[in-house]
């Protein structure tokens, strides 16, 4: 993997969304915005042509009514093998791992480990934040995205805003990592320690891990780019880690950012030492499956997050604006917020070049659907999916930021 194929494939862009389909009729069809997230017999039929003609080669959806989940799966998780996809699929859930590790930050409020509003900072002294405004940043501002930081840094150097953090909305995979690392420093271990403690134990997503794992190889669908090239991100870069972890006697899920650091420089030499060629990375790198993730949006619309135990005040707030986009949407912490006529509704998208996945619900109805997909072409079935199960169409699709 050159550099090249890793910024150009994965992580710097979101594709352009397909058009939304008229309202009225799919309202019609689908007898209301009051009927269950229920797929009908004629979408299910569907689907197997519908990825053939957009060159998408496996697909996984779940619904989410109270405690109950509908599990879909169609097509090759490895094309070449001819391997089908299952519930037990590893799927790449790129930015559909920044909810997950937001519902750890906010347990760790709960704890009073972390305050909301507190800087950053205050906590930890990292050598490349030394910008007035980057010591500045709060938890608040990562989780709603208005650190001012980039998506990600392009270059070594300080970690420096290009808006004063809390002015506006933008986009920041760098500030996730940046509350990664103050995490491992506060609680005086790894990330995906904290992870499997905090969120994935507690839910019993056991086949869900921000790091690459050999059993993976048994499981892991294959990503494909536009055209129905072969494309992977971070379950490549995991692969390549394996061997360093192996021999450093130290797992991957024992790393920390001086770990990550030294494997980026000693795997790919080519390559800054930058946040978006670390593993793990909590804004990208979590691998699941869609039985996993639908474990997640069960809890995230149950009072407290479920076994979670969120207190009321913090788990409404993941759902509360924090920063406007547009007449439509706004971002609460760790998730996009929907509002539009009758319906206020949580999303997000992923999307890592050869990985494009979506989830979106209605907390207030405790209902969702979340899809995972193995190509970059994607967005063109989870939008159909998603509007005909919610019969409605969804400005969420309309947006992206980069």
């Amino acid at each position: 993997m050159d550099r090249r194929e890793f910024t150009g494939g994965g992580l710097a862009a979101l594709a352009a969304l397909a058009g939304m389909r008229g309202r009225t009729g799919a309202r019609a069809f689908l007898g209301g915005a009051g009927s269950p997230w229920s797929p009908r017999e004629m979408l299910l039929a569907e689907i197997p042509t519908l990825m053939e003609l957009a060159t998408v080669p496996g697909l996984a959806f779940a619904v989410v009514d109270g405690a109950r989940v509908s599990t879909y799966v169609f097509g090759l998780a490895r094309r070449e093998l001819l391997e089908k996809v299952t519930p037990t699929t590893e799927f790449e859930a790129a930015s559909l791992g920044k909810p997950v590790f937001a519902a750890a930050a906010l347990r760790l409020v709960d704890a009073h480990v972390l305050d909301l509003d507190r800087p950053l900072s205050a906590y930890v002294s990292l050598p490349d934040v030394i910008d007035a405004r980057a010591r500045a940043i709060t938890l608040r501002q990562v989780l709603s995205h208005t650190t001012g930081l980039p998506n990600w840094r392009q270059a070594p150097g300080p970690l420096t805003p290009d808006d004063a953090p809390g002015s506006r909305f933008t986009y920041s995979g760098e500030g996730m990592f940046y509350l990664q690392r103050v995490i491992e420093h506060v609680t005086g271990n790894s990330i995906e320690h904290v992870m499997r403690e905090l969120v994935l134990d507690p839910l019993g997503m056991a086949e869900t891990s921000y790091v690459w794992r050999p059993a993976f190889d048994n499981t892991m669908a294959t990503g494909y780019d536009e055209r129905g090239e072969v494309l992977e991100v971070y379950a490549d870069i995991g692969r390549k880690f394996e061997p360093l972890a192996e021999s450093w006697h130290k797992p991957m899920a024992e790393w920390r950012y001086a770990d990550e650091e030294r494997a980026v420089r000693t795997a790919f030499p080519e390559l800054a030492p930058l946040a978006q060629f670390m593993v793990p990375n909590v804004a990208g790198s979590m691998l699941t499956t869609i039985t996993d993730y639908s474990r997640f949006l069960v809890a995230m619309l149950s009072d407290g997050g479920g076994a979670l135990a969120l207190t009321p005040p913090t788990w409404r707030a993941m759902f509360e604006r924090q920063v406007q986009l547009n007449s439509a949407l706004s971002w609460g912490l760790g998730w996009g917020l929907e509002h539009e006529d009758d319906a206020d509704l949580i999303w997000h998208w992923g999307a890592n070049g050869s990985f494009r996945n979506f989830v979106l619900a209605d907390p207030r109805h405790r209902r969702g659907v979340v899809v995972l997909t193995n190509s970059a072409n994607g967005p063109k079935l989870y939008e159909r999916i998603i509007t005909s199960l919610t019969g409605r169409d969804h400005p969420a699709f309309l947006w992206f930021q980069v």
